[in-house]
């Protein structure tokens, strides 16, 4: 009796050895993926404790994953010495953690509540390749609980289709947002002040009759040579880049550049730059931009140029807005399309001897195309100064006392970007003339991030001109950091810096910018 117990219960532990390798064994065939914790907008926190659970729980029912929670991720970092990042939500950072903890993929995303609806967003990364391998966005019709929308998502992001799924779901686009008073009352403020200054600055008043030239002048042909201050670009950023940033242009600074790229911006951003040309101008800018719905960005700037000597002052205020189109056809990538008004004021002082002076008022407007290609390719189109004037009164009485109109030329530009995986960005920019002495314009730069914090730049920029033979190349390079402030300061901090080289005029550029976003 006592040998068949002794052999019994022999039996049953070879058994279980045996099950226990079976098991090692499948799960060394399956395939490892860390879970990060679901970024929410609108749900309390011990909602998104359970649903974090039920996604590591829907990942885990599909059969060949070994699932590793945000949790056991923590414990796992504590072993080699490490903390989980705050905010993680880049794919570079993501990568970085499940690299640490020897994950093969990586699940990140957010589910947030918009009324009585959700929508979901998920990521799946592929950590050794470090390539996107899947990403879904999806919201289910009012009513539908987070945890089936959830759930449709996870579906989704292993290649069911809608007929496959048990709720009915549409693509999502991001959550609600509501700042249309913030964009009103911030474009008031901005052409406010804009109005207010040119009335300060004289620009309205008229000290003269017509001069005798005007009616000449306005039956002559205009030339495409451009003489506003509000075309000196502006911001370290573009600057190291050739200036080339049409295509780029979701972020404060964009509003001197493409008035589309407001309707991009992830969230509020304000930006302040200071530029020396040459050593005898300086030029400051600042600048703010945020979203005014779900499909519309606003951004407001102003900027001044002046050269040392006092001899000009040139005010611009500029109020931008724009919508984007993320489904306007089935087949079509997102898409916007901005506008730009801008207020100019400028004076030239009096001077002894002087024949002339000025206190001008003028208005313009832009308008901005910027459209998704593709995951990593964006195309920007900018119809600069479609409508454009500028009233002029040469204020010495006396001497001319004339007021008259002027206007700018009308420019054509074209942009690119295109994202090399996630540290390299190459860019280009071009200008077609649209009158017989205006340039063609080529530039082209990139942007190569180090270290996660460190970007170099570098571009080129040059003029076509018929009839010139030599004109000058410009040369640029500059620096950024980037650095996560969401402890103190908003959510990050971007310092940039650029120096830009003429061949001929072997004159310097220098600009310096700060860009914060909230």
């Amino acid at each position: 009796m006592k040998s068949f117990a002794l052999a019994s219960m022999m039996l049953l532990c070879v058994v279980a050895l045996t099950m226990a390798a079976k098991k090692d064994v499948a799960d060394e065939a399956k395939i490892r993926v860390g879970v990060l914790d679901l970024v929410s907008l609108g749900e309390p926190n011990d909602s998104m404790a359970a649903m974090d659970g039920k996604l590591a729980l829907y990942l885990n029912d599909i059969g060949f994953y070994v699932v590793s929670d945000q949790k056991a991720i923590v414990e796992q970092m504590k072993t080699i010495h490490m903390e989980l990042p705050r905010h993680c939500s880049d794919p570079r950072c993501v990568r970085d953690i499940g690299r640490s903890v020897n994950m093969e993929r990586m699940v990140y995303g957010s589910l947030d509540k918009n009324g009585t609806s959700y929508g979901a967003r998920l990521t799946m990364l592929d950590v050794e390749t470090r390539q996107v391998i899947e990403s879904v966005s999806l919201e289910g019709e009012s009513g539908v609980a987070g945890s089936d929308v959830l759930k449709a998502a996870v579906a989704k992001l292993h290649g069911q289709g809608d007929e496959d799924l048990v709720i009915r779901t549409n693509t999502y686009f991001g959550p609600a947002i509501h700042n249309e008073k913030q964009m009103l009352v911030a474009g008031g403020v901005c052409l406010g002040a804009g109005l207010i200054w040119g009335i300060a600055s004289g620009g309205f008043s008229s000290t003269g009759n017509k001069p005798p030239w005007q009616s000449e002048f306005n039956d002559m042909a205009q030339s495409g040579i451009a003489s506003a201050g509000y075309i000196v670009p502006m911001s370290g950023r573009a600057t190291g880049m050739g200036n080339s940033y049409l295509a780029v242009s979701d972020d404060a600074y964009g509003v001197f550049y493409n008035p589309a790229g407001s309707a991009w911006v992830p969230n509020a951003e304000a930006s302040v730059s200071y530029q020396s040309r040459f050593g005898m101008v300086n030029n400051i800018a600042a600048s703010y931009v945020n979203k005014a719905t779900r499909d519309i960005g606003f951004g407001e700037a102003f900027l001044y140029n002046g050269d040392t000597a006092g001899l000009l002052t040139e005010m611009t205020f500029i109020s931008s807005a724009a919508y984007k189109f993320n489904q306007l056809l089935p087949f079509l990538r997102p898409l916007s399309v901005g506008a730009a008004l801008k207020l100019i004021s400028k004076t030239t002082p009096v001077i002894e001897g002087a024949t002339a002076a000025q206190k001008t008022f003028g208005m313009g407007l832009d308008l901005g195309v910027l459209w998704e290609l593709s995951d990593k390719i964006r195309y920007g189109l900018l119809v600069r100064d479609i409508v454009e004037f500028e009233k002029v009164n040469n204020n010495i009485e006396g001497v001319t006392g004339y007021t008259y109109y002027d206007h700018q030329p009308i420019s054509l530009n074209m942009g690119g970007k295109f994202q090399v995986g996630y540290a390299t960005m190459l860019v280009a920019n071009g200008q077609i003339p649209l009158y017989k002495d205006q340039a063609w314009k080529m530039a082209g730069g990139l942007e190569q991030e180090l270290f996660h914090v460190l970007r170099i730049r570098l571009g080129a920029e040059k003029e076509i001109l018929a009839k010139i033979e030599s004109t000058p190349w410009k040369f640029t390079g500059g620096f950024g950091l980037a650095i996560n402030t969401d402890s103190f300061l908003g959510k990050y901090l971007a310092i940039d810096g650029a120096y830009e080289y003429n061949t001929i005029a072997l004159m310097s550029v220098f600009n310096t910018s700060i860009r914060v976003g909230f």
